[in-house]
């Protein structure tokens, strides 16, 4: 049962920000381009905020200790000025870069936007791989492992969680929501900053989010239960929940726009023209031919290599050199084939789907229907998740029949499941290229664009410390299982898999924020 609600836990802190943010542009129209900004402001405001706190513990300023109570409130006020000062002055530059978003709404939409991103890296990406080895050791005698004292006892202390019910596994999620909420009465103080003309608001916000973070210190490094602390946090969060309701309640209530029931048929319309625009296209029948034809040649290639290198002239000294094939080379062999063609075949399918019709003029046309922005861009993305969800099936059936032919029988789930990251990993670059496709007016600047994105995507798991947690390492997970031919959570990247599922749901809201921005 701890596993269900963790997974329930690291989900819905994905998916409740979007949810939100749905929920508020129904209400009030307003930009998604505002909660991709937010979450920049997050991102902004931790490429200071980390290196500053590093900084100040070298130099003494965040003690080293916490052995007495001055050090512990000297810790707990320096860190949380540091939070304070980074994220406040990062709302601040993101105000600044929107200068007509001085709405309520927009206020709340920031505020989404920023907390929202942070319980996505922290929760969705950062957590999944390290609870998945917390399972991998429960039963496990910690002093086997050599590891320092310190770390054992945190180690302990998070296996402990194990003996609770398990419905502290959805204490996560309830922290991230309150940290969101804290996030957006943060961006509405310093809003009001800028309706008013009062920079004093910004200090007020400063000082409330230091306080909010500073109580939250001291209190865990005193060992208070986790319980207890989210209490008091929800508690400090009431003053500014009524402040929020007392300052912008009359002008949310007055700019509420009436709601479209029809948004999500013509979703439907989009879907199903961009699907019928694929197959009229032939499209549809290259996808899945050239993911068929290497579903069924992998298995192929992999069984006669060694008579394949027998029949070339001057290589026949070669044949007896090569192993005898197995299921893994196979597997090799079908990884190595779909990741490369079917990167090649997410680029070029992408690049032109929205730049092509903004070319030809097809764009203002099909919006004056009317058609919604955002259904424009994500069904597009929808028609071509689809497509590679058929071409994906039918090459994991035609690859496992031959396996079961030629080689020893491999499980059904675990293909499933290689299968399932393989896709996830195409569509990373699928959603990349539908953003590049969204901000350029030309097929040519499109592919540059998103070619471009695509191979940073490929690079970052060179990145050190941080490759590990790339959409690009899911490729790794699945060689992975392709080697062990087996699951395993010592070798599992949860982390990545979230990564994957984040970039995705970013890449499309900064596709729809951009693409609402543009004339056309």
């Amino acid at each position: 049962m701890h596993a269900f609600f963790y997974i329930i836990s690291i989900s819905l802190c994905i998916i409740v920000p979007v949810i939100l943010a749905i929920l508020l542009r129904r209400r009030f129209r307003v930009s998604w381009l505002l909660f991709g900004v937010g979450s920049l402001t997050f991102i902004g405001s931790q490429v200071v905020h980390l290196p500053l706190n590093n900084l100040l513990s070298k130099i003494g300023i965040i003690p080293a200790s916490t052995d007495t109570g001055w050090m512990i409130a000297q810790t707990a006020i320096v860190l949380g000025l540091t939070a304070g000062i980074c994220e406040e002055l990062a709302r601040v530059v993101g105000y600044l870069v929107l200068k007509r978003a001085r709405k309520a709404e927009d206020g709340l939409m920031l505020g989404i936007g920023h907390g929202g991103i942070e319980a996505m890296i922290i929760i969705g990406v950062l957590s999944g791989s390290a609870i998945a080895q917390l399972f991998y050791l429960r039963g496990v005698d910690l002093t086997t492992l050599n590891l320092a004292p310190d770390l054992m006892i945190h180690i302990q202390n998070q296996l402990d969680t194990f003996n609770q019910p398990a419905v502290i596994a959805l204490l996560p999620l309830a922290e991230r929501l309150m940290a969101m909420t804290l996030h957006v009465i943060l961006s509405m103080m310093v809003l009001y900053a800028f309706q008013q003309g009062k920079r004093i608001w910004v200090l007020w916000a400063i000082l409330y989010h230091a306080a909010v973070d500073g109580i939250a210190v001291t209190l865990s490094i005193n060992s208070v239960p986790v319980l207890f602390i989210e209490l008091l946090f929800f508690a400090s969060l009431l003053p500014g929940i009524i402040w929020v309701i007392k300052i912008f309640g009359k002008q949310l209530k007055a700019n509420q726009q009436p709601r479209l029931p029809i948004e999500w048929r013509l979703f439907g319309v989009s879907l199903r023209k961009e699907l019928i625009q694929l197959w009229r296209t032939k499209m549809v029948l290259v996808i899945v031919g050239v993911f068929a034809l290497f579903g069924m040649a992998s298995p192929l290639l992999a069984y006669f290599m060694p008579e394949i290198f027998g029949s070339i002239e001057g290589a026949e000294m070669f044949r007896n050199l090569i192993p005898e094939p197995s299921t893994k080379d196979a597997m090799d062999q079908y990884l190595k084939n779909i990741s490369q063609f079917g990167f090649l075949i997410a680029i070029m399918v992408g690049m032109g789907s929205v730049a092509s019709e903004k070319e030809k003029g097809l764009t203002e046309m099909i919006l004056h229907k009317p058609l919604p922005r955002w259904a424009f861009i994500t069904s597009k993305f929808g028609a071509q998740t689809l497509v590679y969800l058929a071409a994906f099936l039918i090459a994991e059936i035609l690859a496992y029949i031959y396996i079961l032919v030629l080689f020893e029988p491999i499980s059904f789930g675990l293909f499933t499941t290689i299968n399932v990251l393989l896709l996830l990993w195409l569509l990373c670059f699928s959603a990349i290229t539908v953003l590049g496709s969204t901000v350029s007016r030309s097929v040519g600047t499109a592919a540059g664009i998103s070619l471009a994105g695509s191979v940073v995507l490929m690079l970052s798991t060179q990145i050190p410390n941080y490759g590990i947690l790339s959409p690009q390492a899911l490729m790794g997970w699945a060689g992975m299982l392709s080697s062990e031919m087996s699951f395993s959570l010592p070798t599992s990247n949860f982390s990545a898999l979230g990564a994957a599922v984040v970039l995705i749901i970013m890449a499309l809201i900064w596709a729809v924020g951009l693409f609402e921005q543009q004339e056309l």
